[in-house]
């Protein structure tokens, strides 16, 4: 199955977390360890239904669209959580969103991918919806959060 980039477009919001930039490290950061690296990661995205429709409209379809899987792909593929199809989702849907729970994630540099997995199990590449980010460490005392 393919997911065509042109069909999906990927937003991603995390407290700590910025598209990449080339902001310099805090001196002084917490932990890998500390609670202040937890984060919550959203995604916000458009999928065209039209070549491959949701099963819960076409469920004798074999390649019909189950659920979007969310991963991070910056060194092995690491499932990140899951987001069903939206109710009746047929034809252009724009605006599909989900927020993981609450994990570590190392400061640095992560790639945020989006797959679409169909009844059959088999997913999209995580090549055709992916965004960078650069997750910048919290310092000691400081929220951390990035506007």
């Amino acid at each position: 199955m393919a997911l065509r980039a042109s069909a999906i477009t990927l937003v991603l919001a995390a407290v700590g977390c910025a598209r990449s930039s080339g902001a310099n490290a805090d001196p002084h950061p917490i932990p890998q360890n500390e609670e202040a690296n937890i984060h919550k990661v959203s995604v916000q995205f458009d999928y065209d239904f039209g070549k491959h429709p949701a099963c819960a409209a076409k469920p004798a379809v074999k390649n019909c669209i189950k659920q979007f899987d969310v991963y991070d792909v910056s060194g092995q593929k690491f499932r990140l959580f899951s987001i069903p199809v939206p109710k009746d989702a047929t034809g252009l849907v724009k605006g599909i969103t989900g927020t993981s729970p609450s994990r570590t994630f190392l400061p640095g540099t992560h790639y945020i991918s989006v797959t679409a997995e169909d009844a059959q199990g088999s997913e999209s590449e995580t090549s055709a919806a992916r965004v960078k980010v650069e997750i910048k460490a919290k310092t000691a005392g400081g929220s951390g959060e990035q506007k």
